[in-house]
């Protein structure tokens, strides 16, 4: 978990860090490490991603569970020889980086917040509304839920086999 912010400003540096954590992982595979399987190309993950654990770890320093496994599910990864290995495709436009947040609900335990989230830090493209709930434990944070998560690639609801 990320020691809780506060602060519109230091919840919105959250929102923008756990929106990243997908890209970062998938963003991550070496492009010269591919192989071929069942027709489609796929690209090694470096190893502090080479394992399920691994990659679902990271996602967990900012999302709860349930998002971490759909994150992790939609990776559509391959083992080979006890690595990871990341689809090879374009995710299209996805809109990500936060460009306002306006908090709509705070308890000693939840923080419900609705964020502006754009495709591009500075103009408001492709821009859509998404409500999150974030669970506070001690002094850390953790996305529990998102909504609009069918309208996003990284997000899609998964069959129940993961590979």
């Amino acid at each position: 978990m990320v020691r809780a912010a506060q602060t519109d400003s230091e919840l919105k540096a959250f929102i923008a860090t756990a929106e990243a954590a997908w890209f970062n992982v998938y963003d991550s595979a070496d492009i010269n490490r591919v192989i071929t399987v069942g027709g489609v190309e796929y690209k090694r993950l470096p190893l502090r991603f080479s394992t399920r654990a691994k990659v679902i770890a990271y996602f967990r320093q900012y999302w709860g569970i349930a998002m971490s496994n759909r994150m992790f599910c939609n990776l559509q990864t391959v083992s080979r020889n006890n690595r990871l290995y990341v689809i090879v495709g374009d995710t299209g436009l996805v809109s990500f980086i936060p460009l306002r947040i306006r908090v709509t609900e705070r308890s000693a335990t939840r923080i419900r917040l609705t964020a502006v989230l754009s495709a591009d830090p500075i103009e408001a493209i492709e821009t859509v509304n998404v409500r999150y709930l974030i669970a506070k434990s001690g002094a850390a944070l953790r996305i529990l839920n998102r909504d609009k998560k069918n309208t996003d690639p990284r997000y899609q609801t998964c069959p129940l086999s993961v590979r």
